[in-house]
């Protein structure tokens, strides 16, 4: 005759210390993983929204066949378009403007070397740069600059070099810039 053993259905406290304490440390990699992603994900969608706007901007000076003139707005995340030359000074009535996330800023200076062309930033605090002037066959930008964001220590940039007829949107996660 058999005897029939008693058995404890359950886990050990030990058992479940372990488990527990090992998906602490498993979820803590995932969410520093997340956030990298995020900060990576966010720099880029501004760098290539800022592209997009300006390149846009172009085809509108284009389009109306005047110079628009491009500044930073109020706020820190904000660029507005004027249909005036930046040196005119009538900046009233905005016909155009970019809103980005709250936490990504447009950069007037700072922005880490090797941006390409040697271009300067074409939005500064003194001097607006960004016109857009009608050329035939060329694209309406400045021939020369960038504008740059700043997301939680990551640059993205927009960048008009000589040799290219379009803005490039690029980003520098780790200290170099490249095109994304």
């Amino acid at each position: 005759m058999l005897k029939k053993a008693k058995h404890k259905a359950g886990y050990t406290l030990v058992e479940l210390l372990a488990v527990i304490s090992i998906m602490g440390i498993l979820s803590g990699m995932g969410v520093v993983g997340f956030q990298t992603m995020v900060s990576h994900t966010r720099t880029k969608d501004a760098a290539l929204n800022v592209a997009a706007y300006l390149e846009r901007t172009a085809n509108k000076a284009r389009q109306l066949n005047e110079t628009l003139c491009v500044r930073k707005g109020a706020t820190a995340n904000v660029l507005v378009t004027y249909k005036a030359a930046c040196n005119a000074g009538n900046f009233a009535n905005p016909i155009d403007q970019l809103v980005l996330e709250d936490q990504v800023s447009i950069l007037e200076g700072g922005v880490p070397d090797g941006i390409g062309g040697g271009a300067i930033n074409i939005i500064t605090s003194t001097d607006a740069k960004a016109s857009f002037v009608p050329r035939l066959g060329l694209l309406s930008a400045p021939y020369e600059g960038y504008v740059a964001v700043k997301y939680s220590g990551e640059y993205g940039a927009a960048v008009k070099e000589k040799t290219k007829n379009s803005f490039t949107p690029k980003w520098n996660p780790s200290g170099s810039w490249s095109e994304l």
